[in-house]
């Protein structure tokens, strides 16, 4: 039997670079995939389940070559799990919910996944 879709927005495949805040940490990784309402990525250590950060998106190019700036945006992790090892790293597959997101980086957002789903 086939599972029924339950997310609101279309998710779509993106290896990206981002950076993400947790508190005064940093980290950098890479976008799996992402939607108008969250992100996955693959983190090198364990975020806390509800924990705050902040992201820092870079999309490629926007219409008419316009380079867009990054985008900031505000979220809760919804999920960690350990997922397979990477180059014999130990990561974790993580998943962040949008809560607070302003009406251009919905936009570019949006606009991009449209874009890979193409």
């Amino acid at each position: 039997m086939a599972e029924t879709e339950r997310r609101r927005h279309p998710r779509a495949e993106a290896l990206l670079p981002m950076k993400l805040s947790i508190g005064e940490e940093m980290v950098e990784t890479r976008i799996r995939d992402l939607s108008c309402s969250g992100i996955r990525f693959h983190a090198p250590q364990s975020l806390r389940l509800m924990s705050r950060v902040q992201i820092a998106l870079e999309l490629p190019e926007g219409p008419q070559g316009a380079r867009i700036n990054p985008l900031l945006i505000s979220g809760v992790v919804v999920r960690c799990d350990i997922a397979d090892l990477e180059e014999g790293a130990e990561t974790f597959d993580t998943a962040i919910f949008f809560d607070d997101l302003t009406e251009t980086a919905r936009q570019h957002l949006s606009q991009f996944v449209s874009t890979q789903l193409s």
